[in-house]
């Protein structure tokens, strides 16, 4: 990562600790004010300094971030569709050229044992649902397989972060949640966010 992180990115890392004290006192009132916050403030100096889809994906997790934070069902759709574009404009950005690598391995690995695990939990959806997580954990997996193209280890780490993240809420939504769930989906997402926005500033 860049020595010197930019402003708006200090400012996200302070606010999304400030969420994550929001999550252990259940103060859901400061949720709804700071989750699309600390990304907007993510993107910010992606702006000028990034690939444009880095900053469009960006403001289309922010809008993920609304739609899942609202405690209605029919807001997982929508909420999968805004970071499904995401991980699409990150992996188009990335600018590297396809080629075959042995990372394709353990990530097509983890993608069929996740696929696999969730299952269960997922049979139980519409077939939109079900059809919905299959193509977003293709999605997310090409999103980090091209990220390993690029030899940069930030970004790397900022998609792994991604998986790592994703993987947590899709096991607390179909399999079984835990008390620290949403903290583990949040730590995560967030890191991978600047992670990978810092990446291009």
């Amino acid at each position: 990562m860049a020595p010197s992180l930019p402003g708006p990115h200090r400012a996200a890392i302070v606010l999304a600790c400030a969420y994550m004290a929001a999550i252990a006192g259940g103060r859901q009132n400061i949720k709804y004010a700071l989750k699309p916050t600390v990304t907007l403030l993510t993107a910010w100096p992606t702006l000028k300094t990034g690939p444009r889809g880095i900053f469009v994906g960006l403001i289309f997790s922010a809008l993920g971030d609304i739609f899942l934070i609202i405690p209605r069902e029919d807001m997982f759709i929508p909420g999968l569709l805004s970071f499904l574009v995401a991980h699409v404009l990150y992996a188009v950005s990335f600018k590297t050229r396809m080629q075959f690598s042995w990372t394709a391995a353990p990530l097509a690995v983890f993608a069929g044992t996740m696929a696999l695990k969730l299952r269960p939990g997922v049979a139980q959806e519409d077939a939109v649902v079900q059809i919905g997580v299959l193509v977003y954990i293709t999605a997310i997996v090409a999103m980090a397989y091209t990220a390993t193209l690029t030899k940069d280890a930030t970004l790397i780490v900022g998609t792994l972060l991604f998986c790592v993240s994703d993987s947590i809420l899709a096991w607390a939504k179909f399999i079984h949640s835990y008390a620290w769930s949403e903290l583990g989906v949040m730590s995560t997402y967030y890191a991978a966010q600047v992670c990978i926005a810092a990446a291009h500033c």
